[in-house]
């Protein structure tokens, strides 16, 4: 029977070493190459699996929506010190919605309307506030100092008659405005009958003065060119009166 053959490696041990060093380093390379490449797998993975972002256009608001927004902010809220003015400046803003508002919302401000109006109604029957007294006091006032009507035929007193009212139309209460206004232009058209536009200087600068104040400029220019034709009046009258009529 033939003996077997051993080998015998002639490595040296430094060989040896380095045999296993290589070893070592082939393997950490392999371990290296493997982490790299299973994160780039997985960040491949996510990037794909991630869902994306769905971009969607907002579609901008119809112009009545838009003007809604900005009215309202400028709504006075209910509650608290609402004064007198707040329903009217309330009202306004309503009118203007229902006019350039959504034509769906149109029935909601017309009743919004109605109870701003209940609501001045109610603050009318209970005004006690220093306003509401005040232009009370002023009309009376005023009024107690009204020359009497009848059955003077002074024109004089007739102009004052108008100035008291024409007065009374700007200070007192804004109600009876429109009254006192009329009643000053009829004093002043029996004053005018009266003295047939035939008025001295004081007189004619007094019914131009009232006539202003109810902004009758026209009615203000009628009277003084009548007393320009039948007097012939100094320059200095003149262009006093000319102030008066063209002041703004």
């Amino acid at each position: 029977m033939a003996k077997k053959k051993e080998v015998v490696c002639s490595c040296s041990k430094r060989q040896v070493r380095r045999g296993i060093f290589a070893l070592i380093a082939v393997f950490v390379c392999g371990l290296m190459l493997g982490i790299g490449v299973a994160h780039r797998d997985k960040y491949i993975v996510q990037k794909t699996v991630q869902p994306e972002t769905q971009v969607v256009e907002q579609q901008p608001k119809e112009t009545c929506v838009v003007i809604e927004e900005i009215l309202t902010e400028r709504l006075y809220p209910e509650g608290g010190d609402y004064i007198y003015e707040y329903p009217r400046h309330n009202i306004e803003i309503y009118e203007r919605l229902v006019k350039s508002g959504c034509p769906e919302n149109v029935e909601k401000w017309r009743n919004a309307i109605v109870r701003e109006e209940q609501i001045i109604a109610a603050l009318n029957e209970n005004a006690t506030g220093a306003q509401r007294q005040t232009c009370d006091m002023v009309e009376e006032s005023l009024l107690a100092t009204m020359p009497e009507a009848y059955p003077s035929t002074s024109s004089y007193k007739r102009i004052e008659r108008a100035k008291i009212y024409a007065n009374l139309s700007e200070r007192g209460c804004p109600e009876n405005s429109e009254k006192y206004v009329a009643l000053a232009k009829q004093e002043l058209e029996i004053a005018r009958a009266l003295e047939d536009d035939e008025f001295d200087y004081q007189e004619t600068t007094e019914v131009v003065e009232t006539y202003k104040r109810l902004n009758m400029q026209m009615a203000a220019e009628e009277v003084f060119e009548t007393v320009k034709k039948l007097t012939n009046p100094a320059i200095d009258f003149v262009l006093e009166i000319e102030k008066i009529i063209n002041e703004q």
